[in-house]
């Protein structure tokens, strides 16, 4: 598992560190998350170019000090204190499970399921890389970052984001619905879709199994 500061950041949480006066920085051809508008500030991980794409897109961040490859939210919003999410409730197990491994365990067509969550995690850190490194393939990097792109124009963007946090934040249900407001259904949904995307199923190929009501 990569160390925090190298970790790969979805999209929601990037925009929680921002709301929390964290600062975005290019790094090579990738971008790194830091606590604290400051470069000195801890590491909290890392984000590939469509990640920043979508928070400009969405007018949620403004160069910090006039300088493009330093930026932090938009506005004149002051920085918040960030709360721990809940990651169970009375009607959970008493372990929480990722609602990854809950959609996808419940489909006729988990094996599908699981690998396309694989590939896009490991697109995801490829494309979060600096490069540079003499392990870095440029070629990979490209193909991950293309890949990724693709698949957000396919998906959307709010359907991407929730793959995100299915597979790199790897939520549970309660969680996922405090954030999104949505449950199982829309988890598998986001899954089978990226499933499709990435050519491991048919369009409209039915997976789910009778769902217990999320």
């Amino acid at each position: 598992m990569p160390a925090k500061s190298e970790r790969p950041l979805s999209g929601w949480r990037a925009r929680r560190l921002l709301r929390a006066g964290g600062l975005i920085v290019r790094d090579g051809t990738a971008f790194r998350v830091h606590q604290r508008a400051d470069e000195r500030s801890r590491r909290c991980g890392r984000l590939p170019p469509h990640i920043v794409a979508r928070l400009k897109g969405a007018r949620l961040l403004a160069a910090f000090r006039g300088d493009p490859d330093r930026l932090v939210q938009a506005g004149e919003a002051q920085a918040v204190r960030l709360k721990p999410l809940a990651v169970s409730d009375p009607a959970e197990s008493k372990t929480p499970e990722s609602l990854l491994d809950l959609a996808a365990r419940r489909c006729a067509e988990e094996t599908r399921l699981r690998a396309a969550a694989s590939r896009f995690g490991a697109d995801y850190h490829l494309a979060a890389s600096p490069g540079g490194r003499r392990t870095d393939d440029p070629r990979l990097q490209a193909a991950a970052r293309l890949r990724l792109e693709a698949l957000e124009e396919k998906m959307g963007a709010d359907r991407a984001e929730a793959v995100e946090m299915l597979v790199l934040d790897r939520l549970t249900l309660s969680a996922f619905r405090h954030v999104t407001g949505h449950g199982l259904q829309e988890a598998q949904s986001a899954l089978t879709k990226l499933a499709e995307v990435y050519g491991l199923l048919a369009p409209g190929q039915l997976v789910g199994r009778a769902l217990a009501s999320s």
